[in-house]
């Protein structure tokens, strides 16, 4: 789909059935979804994108925002006529869908928020996220060995199980390394608390009990912040960041409660 200056990948099963919207995480791309897109495609249209400059869309830039992302997936719902949108974002692709719920909610039936943060990287006002010599550690190995680092970040991801592991590595090493760099740059001290309190479409908060990314405090205190959460943060036992690709089972069984 070509949305202002770049072709944007969509994946879009069809149908006149209310729709899931997945929005995968930094370097990865629209593929980590295929447990998703194979259990809900006879109920949903089930549409999952490359968000700009990652997988097979292109960006002129590398400097691109949550706000990009966020334009560019509303031009895709209205491109498509979507109904009943349930927006399901995964890690960064849960950032945004943090700003998309604040500002467009009302564009949407309710929002999924997997394994994300309101903010990445810890500071003194927001200590339950990444403490900042472990990203700063991760961003130099991307910039001295940018394969290596790839591997580093995707461990972390998926501990639970390598060959996911080794699937991930696979899609982030492809990432332009100045997209890659830009998107860990201008989101890791982002506070999105103040966004957070602003959301009051129906919210659900799903995180994988051992997540060393996004981790669970941050999960916890997103479900107390969010207006529109009620239910507390769903969890998904022995799973780190990725629940969806380790626990696929205990992932849909969930998501299917909520749709």
């Amino acid at each position: 789909m070509r949305i202002g200056d770049n072709e944007i990948l969509v994946s879009d099963t069809g149908g006149d059935k209310p729709a899931l919207l997945f929005v995968h995480g930094i370097m990865m791309d629209h593929s980590v979804w295929e447990n998703q897109v194979s259990a809900f495609a006879d109920t949903h249209r089930v549409v999952c994108t490359d968000l700009r400059g990652f997988g097979s869309s292109t960006t002129e830039s590398p400097d691109i925002t949550f706000e990009d992302h966020r334009d560019d997936l509303l031009s895709v719902v209205d491109a498509l006529s979507l109904k009943d949108v349930t927006f399901i974002g995964w890690s960064m692709g849960g950032a945004i869908g943090q700003i998309v719920a604040a500002y467009n909610g009302d564009r949407f039936k309710q929002f999924v928020l997997v394994d994300t943060t309101p903010q990445l990287i810890a500071d003194d006002n927001f200590p339950h996220a990444l403490p900042g010599e472990a990203a700063q550690q991760l961003g130099g190995l991307l910039m001295e060995d940018f394969a290596a680092g790839c591997a580093a970040f995707c461990g972390m991801i998926a501990e639970e199980d390598a060959t996911v592991v080794e699937n991930l590595t696979a899609i982030a090493t492809k990432t332009r390394v100045d997209v890659a760099m830009a998107a860990f740059g201008s989101s890791g001290g982002r506070n999105q608390m103040a966004e957070l309190s602003q959301i009051i479409k129906p919210t659900t908060v799903i995180c994988g009990r051992n997540d060393a990314i996004c981790l669970p405090a941050a999960n916890k205190i997103m479900a107390e912040t969010i207006p529109g959460c009620t239910g507390g943060v769903v969890w998904i036992e022995d799973a780190g960041h990725a629940p969806f690709l380790t626990r696929p089972k205990e992932f849909n069984k969930v998501l299917t409660k909520v749709v």
